[in-house]
């Protein structure tokens, strides 16, 4: 229901939205593939289109890192964008 309703908004949604979305799976497990692909391509079309926070990167990255998700795109992308940014992050 919750993965339904996100589909249906996704476009909405900002990298921090979608960020939360992925880690919030990926702390349950919760492997809704059709949903992560949709967070996925919504990322890297979002990812590229703004200057997104290195902590919607990281934890991007962590969530699909997490649930063995091998999205190459997407880690191209999010890859690009830390370069970018490398020294906004801050170390935790």
């Amino acid at each position: 229901a919750i993965s339904s309703a996100a589909l249906s908004i996704r476009a909405e949604f900002s990298v921090q939205g979608l960020s939360n979305i992925a880690w919030a799976f990926a702390t349950l497990a919760v492997h809704d593939l059709p949903l992560l692909d949709v967070i996925a391509a919504e990322a890297m079309r979002k990812i590229a289109d703004s200057t997104s926070r290195p902590q919607n990167l990281s934890n991007i990255a962590w969530s699909f890192a997490m649930l063995s998700i091998q999205n190459i795109p997407l880690w191209q992308s999010i890859s690009a964008a830390a370069l970018l940014r490398c020294t906004q992050f801050a170390p935790q």
